[in-house]
């Protein structure tokens, strides 16, 4: 399955010929640069450039066909990218011609460099995730939550004459409007017009929102005999903490007055159902996951298990495990801003650390191993300044 998701760097595009010629000119000619949609990025070199933004580049084995587009990027600070397409190769050798169509540039630097990892030192693993999508939709309910809704249905059918659990639905209906405000609704006594006026903030002015309708509403109750009526929303929370409006509790009674104890009673029966619900929704797979790069913002990683790959490729976000060598897991919650799917069926993750976690002083030990790494990348690159400069 093709996989291939991004969140969207801003980028300044160049267009104007003058402005392409004095950013390759000045910062990209004879340096390396790496071709987009490849994982390790592919290195290439830029050799040249003439007055119609024509670029020779050296390719190496790479065999492009002729007016493949392509894009060269590099980061120099801020991110780079030449959009480019495949001319001619030149006679003999690795080197091709291709016209720049565009050129882009970041409109923030990054922040902090991405440090490379070798030989599987750093990993992640225990992975927690949802099995599926839970959307609030009518078309769209895993079977997880109609086993559910249908099992705290039957348990409610001894505590109250009417009892409906379902997800929202209808527009404009005061269940949308439950949806919207995440508040219930309360009337304690159907036949008094001032019942269907909120107790407290947690519930919804229902008579606000019949307005003209309200006489009717009592007359509707009236000939159905209920004398007590109570709508309580049952809210998702996620992995990653957002909430989602799933939907509702609704109980009648012909015989019994509502109060606000009822109303905190059904509402605990939500939870109950939102945490079942999430239960049987969420998979933890343990294999180790290596890590490709990591940063003060992030990590790179590969997923190779085929059971999480088709977990992950649809979520938002997941909650793992990460492992420096030597360490302690650190337990992080990880939102997914870009996945690509390679050749080998591994899909490659980049993965923003929320710090979401359930333990204290998991970001800042997470922090303090970056700035470790941080701290030997720059020993190294000053290392290889001096060996040069001796040379």
């Amino acid at each position: 399955m093709e996989t291939k998701r991004d969140t969207k760097r801003e980028l300044e595009s160049i267009l104007a010929s003058d402005k392409i010629q004095h950013l390759i000119k000045n910062h990209l000619l004879m340096k390396s640069l790496y071709v987009k949609g490849s994982d390790p990025p592919y290195e290439v070199q830029l050799l040249s450039i003439n007055e119609h933004n024509i670029i020779t580049v050296d390719v190496g084995v790479l065999k492009p066909e002729m007016n493949e587009e392509m894009t060269l990027f590099r980061i120099l600070g801020r991110y780079i990218h030449l959009q480019c397409c495949v001319l001619s190769k030149m006679e003999g050798g690795s080197v091709y011609t291709m016209a720049v169509v565009q050129a882009s540039l970041s409109k923030i630097e990054r922040s902090h460099p991405r440090i490379g990892v070798k030989n599987n030192e750093v990993h992640i693993s225990n992975v927690r995730t949802s099995k599926h999508t839970i959307e609030a939709t009518l078309f769209n309910i895993p079977t997880s939550v109609k086993v559910n809704f249908a099992t705290y249905e039957q348990k409610l059918r001894n505590m109250a004459d009417v009892v409906k659990i379902d997800v929202f639905s209808g527009r404009g209906t005061v269940y949308d409007e439950i949806r919207k405000s995440g508040k219930m609704i309360l009337v304690s006594d159907t036949r008094i017009p001032e019942s269907y006026r909120p107790l407290n903030d947690a519930c919804l002015d229902y008579a606000a929102f019949l307005d003209d309708g309200l006489k009717k509403k009592i007359e509707e109750y009236h000939r159905e005999k209920i004398i007590s009526a109570l709508i309580v929303p049952i809210t998702y929370l996620s992995h990653d903490e957002s909430r989602i409006p799933l939907g509702y509790i609704e109980i009648q009674s012909k015989t019994q007055n509502y109060d606000l104890d009822k109303a905190l009673e059904i509402q605990q029966l939500a939870f109950e159902m939102v945490d079942r619900i999430r239960d049987s929704n969420t998979v933890m797979i343990q294999e180790k996951q290596p890590v490709v790069n990591l940063s003060r913002g992030g990590i790179k990683v590969l997923i190779k298990t085929e059971e999480l790959r088709n977990y992950l490729v649809r979520q938002s976000g997941f909650t793992f495990d990460l492992f420096f060598k030597m360490q302690a897991p650190i337990t992080l919650y990880g939102l997914i801003r870009s996945a690509h799917t390679l050749e080998d069926k591994s899909l490659l993750l980049g993965i923003q650390i929320s710090g979401n976690s359930s333990r204290e002083g998991e970001m800042k030990r997470f922090m303090d191993n970056v700035l470790i790494e941080e701290r030997k990348l720059k020993e190294h690159m000053d290392h290889r300044k001096n060996m040069t400069g001796k040379k």
